[in-house]
Order: C-alpha cells, then sequence, then structure tokens
C-alpha cells in the first residue's frame, strides 16, 4: 500500500509504546508531553491544530525543563480519569505522538473520506442505512482490500471528492470530478460506504496516513490505542450494557 521510495521507519524506541514528540533539542515521551500541555493548558484555543500544541510544548519545555515536567507525572496520573483538563492534555500528547511516527514524516489517523473510496471499491456488502456499525476488523478488512485495488494514490485523489461531496462544503453532483463520478458511479453505495467510515472513526485507532516530507505518501500502522481512551471506551460499553439490562 505505500506509494514511496522511502521506507516506513518507526520512531519508536525499544520498549517503548509510542514514539517520541520532537521539542527542538528534546524528544519528549507522551507522559511528559500531557504533562507540559497540562501546564499550558490555558494558552490554547478551543480546538487547536498541531503547530499550536507543538508550541505550547515548546513554552512549558523552555519554563520548566523536562525534568520538571517528569516530577509532574505522578500527580497528573493520580488525578481523576474524568477530569477534563486531564483527559485534553493526554488526548493531545497522543495527537503529537501518532503524528510523528514515522521518521520524515508525519501521520495522521485515516479520515473517514479517504477510506470511503476504499470501502467502496472493496466487497463491502450493501446493508440497510441503519446497518453501518460494522465490527472495526471487518471494515479494515475491507479498506485494506479497497487500498490495494485502487492504489493509495488514487484513494488520496478520490478522497479529496469525497470531502467535497460529504463535508461542510456538500458538493452538487455536477461538481465532483469525472474521475470520482467514474469511479463511484453509485450514490447509495457512495453514501452507505462513507457512513461506515464515519461509525469506524468512533471504534478505536485507524491505520495511518503516512505523509512524507518529499511529497509522497504511504498507509502505516495502526497505533495502539491511547490508555486514557481505552478506558473511557470501557466504561461507556459498560455503561451501554447496563442499561440494556435494564441496571441503570
Amino acid at each position: 500500500m505505500q506509494v514511496t521510495a522511502v521506507p516506513l521507519v518507526e520512531r519508536r524506541r525499544a520498549g517503548e509504546t509510542f514514539p517520541r514528540i520532537p521539542i527542538g533539542s528534546v524528544e519528549l515521551t507522551r507522559e511528559q508531553a500531557a504533562a507540559g500541555l497540562l501546564a499550558q493548558l490555558d494558552t490554547l484555543p478551543a480546538l487547536p491544530v498541531d503547530w499550536q500544541l507543538l508550541s505550547a510544548l515548546e513554552r512549558a519545555v523552555d519554563e520548566h525543563g523536562v525534568a520538571e515536567l517528569d516530577a509532574r507525572i505522578p500527580s497528573l496520573e493520580a488525578r481523576p480519569e474524568d477530569d477534563r483538563a486531564v483527559q485534553l492534555a493526554f488526548n493531545y500528547a497522543y495527537r503529537l505522538c501518532v503524528e510523528h511516527w514515522y521518521e520524515g514524516a508525519l501521520s495522521e489517523e485515516i479520515s473517514q473520506y479517504l477510506m470511503a473510496p476504499a470501502l467502496y471499491a472493496s466487497d463491502l456488502p450493501m446493508q440497510d442505512r441503519d446497518e453501518t456499525w460494522l465490527p472495526a476488523t471487518d471494515v479494515d478488512g475491507h479498506l485494506a482490500e479497497g487500498i490495494a485495488y485502487l492504489g493509495i494514490r488514487a484513494v488520496v485523489t478520490l478522497g479529496a471528492d469525497a470531502e467535497r461531496e460529504f463535508g461542510l462544503s456538500w458538493a452538487l453532483r455536477d461538481e465532483l470530478s469525472a474521475a470520482y463520478r467514474t469511479a463511484m458511479p453509485d450514490t447509495d453505495r457512495r453514501r452507505f460506504c462513507f457512513e461506515v467510515a464515519v461509525n469506524r472513526c468512533a471504534e478505536g485507532p485507524r491505520p495511518l496516513m503516512v505523509w512524507f516530507d518529499d511529497g509522497s505518501f504511504a498507509v502505516g500502522a495502526t497505533p495502539p490505542e491511547a490508555p486514557n481512551r481505552r478506558n473511557a471506551a470501557a466504561r461507556w460499553q459498560a455503561r451501554i450494557q447496563a442499561v440494556r439490562e435494564g441496571r441503570a
């Protein structure tokens, strides 16, 4: 699935679950980054982009130093898991770890817009519109099949039109490219595959879309789930089960 002459080389050190985040001359672990981001949380906008998070970490390192961030980790981890500020700090730190997963590249979990054309090209069977919640492993299998069939370059090209059709712009059919309409002519299947992709985004980590510094790209590994997200998901599933059993 890789479309680049550059090999995929992970940045994780031996024995570490997540790669470290490069900040100037130092590299921060996920926990150190969370401590730094918590200290800078009030300086961030409501929906920060990655460069704003990296700038906040630069300030945290300048103001506190890595040793102080290390010293703050035990108190950070001792705070309740439902502490909103702590959740944000760890989620932002996880996002930056994922972004720096590979050498010479930036990464992000593959989007619903890129997943949609790959799922369309796979043998994913059409179902009722209310049957778009499918097991993540099943969706990922169809995703790999579709990417292998189309090639990642075509997925990226078609994904741009999928975003125009299903994103905020809501492009009309005639405004979509001829290549998109030829490759994905069935409107109902396009919508179905997009909804499956959206629901897959809520079902844990997804394969990484890797953007190399030389402009090439590839599909990488699926990162481990963030521990705080895994615990939150477990609590949510327990809550759903309790409702089903009439215990809540």
